[in-house]
């Protein structure tokens, strides 16, 4: 079951819940219990707090009770440019994070959703299967041990106002995440003048009508009260959002052989799990979206041409500054 949660929390009660955690993981220590703090913006609740939960109550059973995971969720710990800083300056130990994240460690894991570049789930798969080895070592050289590969979803143009065709965006008030590096590329090539926000800023801007429309996930777009404000949505998704769960190498290493192996061994169990259950959670956001007397509008052949278009021109521009040609090209031989 997909949990409207707002990840704006007061910032009384977000002082004092940290205050609790500190206290908490000082008689941890004393007790011998190592924590790893994890910080996310996935909402309390939701289809990947659910599964974080499971695999702490894992990790806590496989190690007897000696090792534990705490996240931080709904944003509290910050945005995710500043989590990143935070395990790299040692206030955190690791995030689960969505491609944006990931970019602030090593930018080429944005090629998996360059628009168009990979059209479903089982090329995603495929592709990010094949470049996983290579892609876990430079996150390594960058200081970073990647735990595990996540989904987001599938992103949809979501409106007050029917979207039909790329030109469309032109004289719309779209949202565009601060820190992303993709989707400011596809407004600029079908000429839009979006409105930049960190991610707990977009329901505001949406009830305020200072932008009307978002590129987002189904399951996000449920999760974050979005689908609240918007009427409309193009069904032709327009990209794979991925993430994944990073820790410092640092903290990395401070963990036993025992631990890295717990770790290891539940993280690939249980992100495998989080990419099951989001996909079906989409299905079930799709459904709910649906229900709630959002028109879903489906594009002509002629719309979808035009879109793909677009695609095409964004990894254009994108290559060379996000990856390379030959990065790019080992994907895109992933979906033919």
């Amino acid at each position: 079951m997909i949990t409207k949660t707002n990840p704006i929390w007061p910032i009384a009660l977000i002082l004092v819940l940290l205050g609790y955690a500190s206290l908490g993981v000082a008689e941890e220590k004393a007790a011998g219990v190592k924590t790893l703090s994890i910080a996310t913006l996935a909402p309390p609740g939701s289809t990947w707090m659910k599964v974080f939960e499971a695999w702490n109550r894992e990790v806590r059973r496989r190690s007897n009770k000696t090792l534990e995971l705490r996240f931080y969720a709904g944003g509290v710990q910050g945005d995710e440019s500043e989590v990143i800083r935070k395990i790299r300056s040692g206030r955190l130990d690791g995030a689960a994070v969505t491609a944006v994240g990931l970019a602030q460690i090593y930018r080429p894991a944005l090629v998996f959703q360059m628009p168009g570049i990979l059209k479903n789930y089982q090329q995603l798969d495929a592709a990010r299967a094949a470049l996983t080895p290579e892609m876990n070592s430079k996150f390594a050289e960058s200081g970073f041990q990647m735990l595990g590969w996540a989904d987001v979803g599938q992103s949809y143009v979501f409106s007050t106002q029917p979207v039909m065709k790329p030109s469309d965006l032109a004289t719309r008030k779209p949202w565009v995440w601060r820190d992303d590096l993709v989707v400011p590329a596809l407004f600029k090539v079908v000429k839009s003048n979006p409105v930049p926000l960190q991610l707990p800023e977009v329901l505001g801007a949406l009830q305020t009508n200072r932008i009307d429309t978002v590129l987002a996930t189904p399951v996000a777009a449920v999760a974050l009260q979005w689908q609240t404000r918007l009427t409309n949505m193009l069904d032709f998704p327009l990209t794979v959002v991925i993430g994944g769960t990073v820790l410092g190498q640092k903290q990395w290493e401070s963990l036993t052989p025992e631990q890295k192996t717990i770790i290891s061994e539940t993280s690939a169990q249980f992100h495998a799990l989080a990419r099951k259950n989001l996909r079906a959670d989409e299905e079930k956001a799709l459904a709910s979206i649906k229900a709630r007397n959002v028109k879903v509008a489906t594009p002509s052949e002629a719309d979808k041409a035009e879109w793909l278009k677009v695609g095409a021109e964004v990894r254009k521009q994108l290559t060379g500054q996000i990856a390379d040609q030959a990065l790019v090209d080992r994907v895109m031989a992933f979906s033919k």
